[in-house]
């Protein structure tokens, strides 16, 4: 699962750029949760959750700055550029 800070302002990119390189690789990625509630009520979301079919040793290696944070649920936290503050947790 993916979490992006909305107070990053390229939050939302963040997460679509996770899913495009997940799926780029071969993996299913999807944006869930909350966060597809708040955008179809056409409100600002407060994070972006993104599920995927890859483990999160895969999540790992494609994104080499990761954290297991909850690995054994299925969440990795995959950092925002060092440009930005946050970080965005992917999940499965």
């Amino acid at each position: 699962m993916l979490k992006a800070d909305c107070s990053v302002p390229d939050a939302k990119q963040h997460a679509t750029t996770i899913i495009r390189t997940l799926r780029e690789r071969g993996y299913q990625a999807y944006l869930v949760g909350g966060c597809v509630r708040d955008l179809l009520l056409s409100r600002e979301p407060a994070d972006y959750d993104v599920a995927t079919d890859a483990t999160p040793q895969q999540v790992m290696e494609i994104f080499p700055q990761t954290f297991a944070v909850g690995a054994q649920f299925g969440v990795v936290l995959v950092p925002l550029p060092k440009n930005e503050s946050g970080a965005s947790a992917v999940g499965r």
